[in-house]
């Protein structure tokens, strides 16, 4: 369901607010079936259809990186907690994701992370085969 949120914006100081949408998500785990309402504060207003579509696209591109940097990189187990550590390797992490999912060479991701960690030659060619590539 989506719904106009006519003059909200302006009111309670949340400039740029379109519309409320909300998202009955169900799902079935080991036989078990379990809900939820998700509630969503929007600056578009879209149909419901295209809410639907959005949110789950926005979910399978969040838990496909999340289970990769966790795999990868065993993210999850990181201890860094102080200052701007976090989110310095974070950024980090993401871009070394990034130029070795890019690099056609055979070999899954796991392989060419490690791969990378030893062999210096093979870190500089993904590293220059990803500048030299038009951005996607």
């Amino acid at each position: 369901m989506v719904v106009p949120a006519k003059g909200l914006a302006e009111h309670h100081e949340f400039p740029g607010l379109k519309a409320f949408g909300q998202i009955e998500a169900t799902r079935e785990t080991d036989g078990r079936t379990s809900s939820e309402t998700r509630i969503f504060a929007l600056s578009w207003l879209p149909s419901p259809d295209v809410l639907l579509a959005t949110v789950r696209a926005h979910w399978a591109i969040e838990n496909a990186l999340h289970w990769q940097l966790d795999v990868s990189f065993r993210e999850d187990a990181a201890r860094n907690r102080k200052d701007n550590g976090p989110a310095n390797i974070a950024v980090l992490r993401r871009r070394a994701l990034d130029v070795v999912r890019r690099d056609t060479s055979k070999g899954s991701l796991s392989i060419k992370l490690k791969r990378a960690g030893w062999d210096d030659d093979f870190l500089l060619g993904i590293l220059n085969r990803s500048s030299q590539l038009p951005e996607t």
